[in-house]
């Protein structure tokens, strides 16, 4: 069956589950095989035996959709996104480390001949 905990009780573990047909459940933890802890408002299915609820799991749900994620600019103090200039002196200062580190591996190598 397929329901929801309306109440839990830390203290006496022990709940309740309302089904779809508006009945009422009792439970306890020894039943519960969900992941974590039940608390109120969790989607569960269960199976009733005796009049109790026994084998509780959380509900199964259908994959949800990814979603696209749009990214905004980081904003600058002044509250605005940073201008074109900011990008620009990036690639500039990569260029400069990456022409420094090769001069630096030709000045070792030549060295290392002499």
């Amino acid at each position: 069956m397929i329901g929801e905990i309306i109440h839990f009780d830390d203290a006496e573990q022990q709940g309740t589950i309302r089904d779809e047909k508006g009945g009422e459940h009792a439970f306890d933890l020894v039943g519960w095989r969900g992941r974590g802890l039940p608390g109120p408002g969790l989607a569960v299915d269960f199976e009733l035996r005796d009049g109790r609820a026994v084998q509780v799991f959380n509900a199964r749900i259908k994959q949800q959709k990814a979603r696209r994620v749009v990214s905004m600019p980081p904003e600058s103090e002044a509250g605005e996104a940073p201008g074109p200039t900011d990008d620009a002196a990036r690639p500039a200062t990569r260029k400069r480390w990456w022409l420094a580190g090769l001069a630096i591996v030709v000045l070792v190598l030549a060295g290392l001949w002499i």
